[in-house]
């Protein structure tokens, strides 16, 4: 009997369906990564210092929090940076969390991370994380790397298995559909590039809201 490999959604950003450009956004530019700094602007100050996809660099500028502490994309961002990087879904996204900052579920913090004002048991996630405007910070101990590049190479063997559940990698999304994109070649890649990084200390991905992603040791 086959073991059921399972995608975690629940615990996750949700940023709605990511099949548009899954197909072609779902890699890794874990060899661009950048040192990071946005100067302040609109009403919030924006600086990130993480080695991050190029594509968080692009959009970095356009995103802001306005007074009432909600996440929005600048009405300037070019019509050229919109489309490549799949800004809709991104957009999709901040309705969302603006939700449930609405609601008090969540903060937006000054450098635009975001913050669970509930408790939460992340003990079945496989790793600890933080969230931001463009995804998830996971890091993973030895042990909990080791878990999910086992498991995200089996999947690849055989894509058939992902469904909705819990795999060890933090992808964004909501349902089968939105991960319906990730193929072989994406999972072998994530899987070897955890391998490859974790020097026994575990390592850290950054995964952004179209499933592109960095791997860095810890």
């Amino acid at each position: 009997m086959k073991k059921i490999v399972t995608l975690g959604l629940s615990t996750m950003l949700a940023l709605g369906s990511l099949v548009p450009v899954a197909s072609a956004s779902a890699n890794s530019n874990e060899n661009e990564n950048y040192s990071i700094k946005v100067q302040e602007s609109a009403s919030s100050s924006l600086t990130l210092t993480e080695d991050l996809p190029s594509s968080v660099l692009v959009v970095a500028p356009y995103v802001h929090k306005n007074d009432q502490g909600f996440l929005y994309i600048d009405k300037n961002i070019p019509e050229d940076i919109y489309t490549t990087y799949n800004v809709v879904e991104l957009e999709k996204s901040f309705e969302e969390i603006n939700a449930q900052v609405a609601s008090g579920v969540l903060t937006i913090n000054d450098d635009l991370s975001i913050t669970s004002n509930e408790i939460v048991t992340m003990s079945s996630k496989g790793y600890t994380s933080k969230r931001y405007w463009w995804g998830e910070k996971a890091t993973y101990t030895n042990t909990q790397a080791k878990t999910a590049a086992r498991q995200a190479q089996s999947a690849a063997v055989d894509t058939a298995l992902i469904t909705a559940g819990t795999l060890f990698i933090p992808v964004f999304g909501q349902g089968f559909a939105a991960i319906s994109g990730l193929t072989s070649a994406y999972l072998f890649k994530l899987s070897d590039s955890m391998t490859v990084k974790n020097k026994g200390k575990g390592v850290i991905v950054n995964m952004t809201w179209a499933l592109v992603f960095t791997v860095e040791s810890r």
